[in-house]
């Protein structure tokens, strides 16, 4: 166990990348910088004690200013490194943020469709950030207290070993005692991680399903569902609270008791002769601050394991396998980005032997094979949950295909690489999803780099122009969350000059006009007529008047 938390903790620091010798190094001497300058206040203090005895007042200007250098000079240390430190640790948490962003972009569907929205969010708001308090403060406020004590043992033991030693055994003890805390501590950050995911999939459920609470009048449940988890997650935030009040509490104990040992061992030394009252003053400037610092290795100690909770849960996400490499697994080793195809052949698309299920319990696909000639309309057909929709996800590329070939041009699958496949499919789902952006912006997720003029003439084609145009802002109209300021309609009409702009060879429509009364059919039909015209199609369709458009009918 103690194996793994080291390798967490070791991996987690290589997410710093090259910086990571920089951002330790910064600890290290921002922390001898500070101590230093305790360590020269304290012999200072030791000196003004044996001047005060030996009455020869002349050397004081002299060690007054020899000290103030010195501490002018770890000063500066501490603040450049300090600066040094701040900048590495912010980094290492945005780091983690964007490894974590990009780890969500880039996971299989079946993880979206088996997880909650809300304990996705809550590992990249809560478990990432948690994880991140490790840069950002917990493992300097272990490793700072150690390097300190050092710094102040030194000349601690030069002056009185004796006094020192009998401190150390003082300190020793609060630390064993405050180890008890670390298995509390570290059970209290698991399951606050896991009440925050629950409470953020309550208030997603919450705030999407918010039309359905108003119109069926579950505010109530809704609410107290939330509520609820709320109050778990509370409740373990306090005992997390009282862990923490419990070891502070001990520790102010330990501090009060160390104080009152060292005034009596202190005096018992004086008076036999073993250290002197300057010796004695300066070690116990020293211990104040040895004292605080010994205490932090206990307190901080088990809040640094349990960040190491949070990183462990953040790397067994990191460690899901990806989207790529479902496919990736299966493309031929000799092939290249480079691989090129036929576009001139007359078969587009051929699906033989397929079979796939989205669990080893039942198939919804056994040895089923279609051809698609170049330039033809093929319309699916079949009654609901027969797969049609799953066939477009797996042209697609959402799924790995269990056994059988999916090929384009003549090039499978596993030769041309998902992402090659994508390039070549425009896809209109029924109902259209806009990012809360322009509209003209929505178009151009179609191709990153088309300019304004073919986001124009692609509005034009799908019959948005007009409609466009007539927006408070026309093409720079933002259009709310999933385009809830437009009509069914007009967002479908969006969704097609999407795909115009594209350019792509293959369109794949999923009942594109289903949801749509007659007078938007008319329109969005219409646009895609021209959406069509010299593409492969593939439509998933159910209303006559789409299936007509067909050159091949085919039922699943």
């Amino acid at each position: 166990m103690k194996r793994v938390k080291v390798n967490t903790f070791i991996r987690f620091m290589k997410l710093l990348g090259k910086r990571w010798p920089v951002y330790i190094i910064s600890i290290l001497l921002m922390t001898i910088g500070s101590s230093a300058f305790a360590v020269i206040s304290s012999l200072l203090l030791k000196q003004i004690f044996e001047i005060a005895q030996s009455g020869k007042i002349d050397r004081l200007p002299a060690i007054i200013l020899a000290n103030f250098l010195a501490g002018l000079i770890s000063i500066s240390i501490f603040g450049v490194f300090m600066a040094l430190y701040n900048i590495e640790a912010k980094r290492g948490f945005a780091n983690t943020q964007k490894m974590v962003l990009e780890k969500i972009m880039k996971l299989p569907m079946d993880y979206y469709e088996n997880h909650h929205s809300g304990d996705i969010i809550s590992k990249l708001l809560y478990d990432a950030q948690m994880a991140s308090q490790m840069y950002t403060s917990r493992l300097r406020r272990v490793v700072a207290p150690i390097i300190s004590v050092i710094v102040y043992l030194i000349p601690m033991f030069i002056l009185c070993a004796q006094v020192t030693l009998c401190l150390i055994a003082v300190n020793i003890l609060s630390l064993l005692v405050n180890s008890l805390l670390i298995k509390p501590m570290k059970r209290a950050g698991k399951e606050a991680s896991k009440k925050n995911s629950f409470m953020v999939e309550k208030l997603s459920n919450l705030i999407q399903g918010i039309e359905m609470i108003k119109i069926f009048d579950e505010h109530s449940s809704q609410v107290r569902s939330y509520k609820n988890a709320n109050q778990e997650y509370t409740n373990v935030q306090k005992n997390k609270a009282k862990l923490s009040a419990l070891l502070n509490s001990m520790n102010t104990g330990f501090d009060l008791l160390s104080s009152l040992a060292f005034l009596a061992i202190g005096m018992i030394f004086v008076e036999r002769g073993v250290t002197t009252i300057g010796s004695l003053a300066a070690i116990y400037a020293m211990y104040g601050a040895f004292s605080f610092r010994f205490l932090q290795i206990g307190r901080y100690f088990p809040e640094l394991m349990n960040n190491i909770v949070y990183a462990e849960r953040v790397f067994e996400f990191l460690d899901v396998t990806e989207d790529e490499d479902l496919f990736n697994k299966n493309l031929k080793s000799d092939i290249t980005e480079d691989v090129k195809f036929d576009a001139s052949k007359k078969e587009c698309i051929s699906i033989e032997n397929l079979s796939f299920g989205y669990n080893s319990e039942r198939n919804i696909f056994n040895n089923f094979s279609m051809k698609v000639e170049k330039g033809n309309c093929v319309a699916l057909i079949g009654k609901s949950g027969r797969g049609k929709s799953t066939l477009a996800k797996l042209l697609l590329g959402f799924y790995p295909i269990s056994e059988g070939n999916i090929s384009f041009f003549g090039k499978s699958f596993s030769e041309l690489g998902k992402n090659k496949v994508l390039d070549m499919i425009a896809y209109v789902p029924q109902e259209a999803y806009l990012f809360n952006v322009s509209i003209k912006e929505n178009i151009r997720y179609g191709k990153l780099d088309s300019t304004d003029e073919e986001i124009y003439e692609a509005a034009k084609k799908a019959n948005a122009h007009e409609f466009i145009l007539n927006q408070a802002d026309g093409y720079d109209t933002v259009v709310g969350e999933r385009g809830k300021m437009l009509s069914g309609g007009e967002r479908q009409r969006i969704a097609i000059a999407r795909a115009i702009v594209k350019e792509a060879p293959i369109l794949l429509l999923d009942e594109a006009t289903s949801a749509l009364d007659n007078s938007s059919e008319e329109l969005v039909q219409s646009a895609l007529n021209r959406l069509m015209k010299n593409r492969t199609t593939i439509m998933i369709a159910h209303r006559t008047t789409t299936i007509a458009m067909a050159d091949k009918i085919i039922t699943i």
